[in-house]
């Protein structure tokens, strides 16, 4: 069983370099702008209050930001949700490393989560390199994440992802069954309130998505799925199976919360793209409670 970990309650301290577009914002503009999920008089309270300095110094709501002002913004003590911090490397070379992460851990600080997430676990184990990953995984999808040892292989491998030259092939653990063996969903996904996302007429600056779908085996009710996304829509494969009636097992955003806890059904099983070094081809092994589904479908 895989042993999750709480980090004590600690202070959550963010340091950046004012990014060129913001050059010339006051700093609750800033703040506001960039960091919607506090609303303006929030940051406004946090300035007055000295929690956010630049370049050292406290400053006023209305100071106006320069060219590489160094901001150092204090969050106040925080208490993290627990996290799978295993670091399964699956792969490595000069150019690359590749993991299998697990989950819950989200790849970058984000929401509760700070010290229990992937980059900054990275930093702890790799002090002499910079975190680069190149693609994106949700905090609840277990598998395959490619992260970049330099600028180069960074650059390289974003241009391959963007250019749909990667080939991804995922596992997806579902509640119910679908009619037939094989199926496609081909819906636009766009945003709607809280974050969220969703296909349908209601929903803001839709983009096309296609995810073709396959049935390994079916158990109690769920099914294991092939899950090939032909587009890299956010929470793709998700909400596509949730519009399609069958969520992701244990997917609180899209499905619901089940009693395994934190057995979620979503996993990046295969990645197939070319690297600086060349053609590469890997799999991860998927989660434990996957292999019921996987012995039943090699039974049949």
């Amino acid at each position: 069983m895989v042993k999750l970990y709480r980090p004590p309650p600690a202070e959550r301290i963010f340091e950046s370099h004012l990014p060129g577009k913001y050059i010339g914002y006051t700093a609750v503009d800033y703040f506001a702008d960039r960091f919607p999920y506090l609303n303006r008089e929030e940051w406004r309270d946090r300035i007055e209050d000295g929690r956010i300095t630049v370049n050292g110094e406290r400053v006023a709501p209305g100071t106006l930001l320069r060219e590489h002002d160094f901001i150092v913004t204090r969050m106040g003590i925080r208490e993290e949700p627990v996290a799978d911090r295993t670091l399964d490397v699956v792969y490595e070379d000069d150019a690359i490393r590749v993991f299998n992460k697990g989950a819950p851990l989200p790849v970058h600080p984000s929401g509760r989560y700070f010290k229990n997430s992937l980059t900054e676990l990275l930093k702890e184990a790799y002090p002499d390199e910079t975190p680069r990953p190149v693609q994106r995984l949700d905090a609840l999808t277990t598998g395959l994440i490619v992260f970049a040892k330099s600028r180069q292989a960074a650059s390289h491998l974003m241009h391959e992802f963007q250019g749909h030259r990667v080939d991804k092939e995922y596992l997806a653990l579902v509640e119910g069954v679908p009619s037939g063996k094989s199926f496609v969903v081909d819906a636009p996904i766009g945003k709607v309130p809280h974050a969220a996302r969703a296909v349908g007429s209601q929903t803001r600056n839709p983009k096309p998505a296609v995810t073709h779908f396959e049935c390994l085996s079916t158990l109690n009710g769920r099914t294991l799925l092939r899950a090939v996304p032909r587009s890299g829509r956010t929470n793709q494969i998700r909400v596509h199976l949730a519009h399609r009636g069958l969520p992701v097992v244990n997917d609180p955003v899209y499905g619901r919360k089940t009693e395994d806890g934190h057995r979620y059904g979503l996993h990046a099983y295969r990645l197939r793209f070319n690297s600086i070094k060349g053609a590469i081809d890997l799999t991860a092994p998927w989660p434990s409670h996957f292999q019921p589904y996987w012995d039943a479908m090699e039974k049949s």
